[in-house]
């Protein structure tokens, strides 16, 4: 998941400013429609498996020829599909990323990042901004909030490289750690616990989430043949009791829903279960430094959290680290993820 950036230099002595960036921003909500549409009616799989012309991939998909003819002319203006003689080929990037057997399949995150929240959300983010937070009914703090399911299912694109890599970072403590007692709060898809499981056969591991979500969380737990060293605890992060105490507290994508005194509510909360010792993993969309311009994403996602949270934001790594200190942890160690514009943030419980 990347973010692209316009280039907006200003013109030399005599030159006119083209109002085409402007243009390319206002068509953003039709081009999301676009690659939504060719990922929900299968059409790069169909393109992949060899449907090279618009009555072929329309008779596959069952839609009408003019209609996939038109879908498919706007993929090609994408980039996305490329014109090959008088029929239809995939681009590299969509080869790799758009095709649901490729591992790297990418699809599942239209469903995520502007699914129906975003087309109620963003035509109201003036009122957000004049709020000062979503001005939503049904949010991202809203208890066992369907989007959640949505996420458990189609995020496992871009989680199962970062679990991977958090996996591996982890693996020369987690190794010698016995016994070792994992605890994957607000866990979605569980990916992160379940890839570290697998890999540390004397983990015991611990899935938080809501049972909405855990309903499907469990159909994972099956696939990796882990149920009989996972355990499944429902209810709200800040409310449920955690038991434990725990070796090691997986925290992926969380801390960005809710204020900085909410967050360190909760890291006090995980403080409290933990081991001494034990260490904390967080991963969230984090920016290493001031310039905005070098890292875009977090200050982007930050606008989808003022759509859909009452107070959430994309933190720096400076507030992480204070937020940490004050709940009883000692300086994190900082990792780049994989898959993601994110970073790792591993912290021991200092006392």
């Amino acid at each position: 998941m990347s973010t692209t950036t316009t280039e907006t230099t200003s013109p030399g002595p005599g030159a006119m400013l083209s109002p085409e960036p402007i243009m390319q921003m206002m068509q953003g909500a039709q081009t999301t429609a676009i690659l939504q549409a060719g990922v929900e009616l299968g059409v790069f799989d169909r393109i992949a498996e060899g449907r090279g012309d618009a009555a072929s991939i329309a008779t596959e998909i069952g839609a009408s020829e003019r209609g996939t003819r038109i879908l498919v002319d706007a993929l090609v203006a994408l980039g996305l599909v490329e014109q090959d003689g008088s029929g239809y080929r995939l681009s590299p990037l969509a080869d790799t990323f758009l095709v649901t057997s490729r591992p790297a399949y990418l699809g599942g995150m239209s469903r995520i990042m502007a699914g129906e929240w975003a087309w109620t959300a963003y035509p109201r983010l003036a009122e957000a901004v004049r709020n000062g937070g979503t001005v939503l009914e049904q949010n991202v703090e809203t208890p066992q909030f369907s989007f959640w399911e949505t996420f458990a299912t189609s995020s496992t694109g871009v989680a199962a490289p970062a679990s991977q890599a958090l996996a591996e970072i982890l693996a020369p403590w987690t190794a010698d750690r016995k016994p070792l007692e994992v605890l994957d709060v607000a866990c979605g898809s569980g990916l992160y616990g379940l890839t570290l499981a697998q890999q540390q056969e004397h983990a015991q591991l611990t899935l938080l989430d809501w049972p909405n979500v855990l309903a499907l969380t469990r159909g994972t737990v099956e696939r990796f043949g882990l149920l009989d060293r996972t355990s499944f605890l429902e209810g709200d992060i800040f409310e449920v009791p955690l038991g434990g105490p725990y070796d090691l507290i997986l925290a992926s994508q969380i801390f960005h829903h809710f204020s900085e005194e909410r967050c360190l509510e909760l890291l006090r909360r995980l403080h409290g279960v933990l081991k001494p010792g034990g260490k904390l993993a967080i991963n969230d969309f984090t920016a290493a430094g001031e310039r905005i311009a070098d890292e875009p994403f977090p200050r982007l996602f930050s606008v989808i959290m003022l759509a859909l949270s009452h107070d959430g934001e994309a933190y720096p790594v400076s507030t992480y680290r204070r937020l940490l200190e004050e709940a009883g942890f000692a300086p994190p160690e900082v990792h780049e993820a994989r898959g993601m514009p994110s970073r790792f943030l591993i912290a021991e419980r200092a006392d």
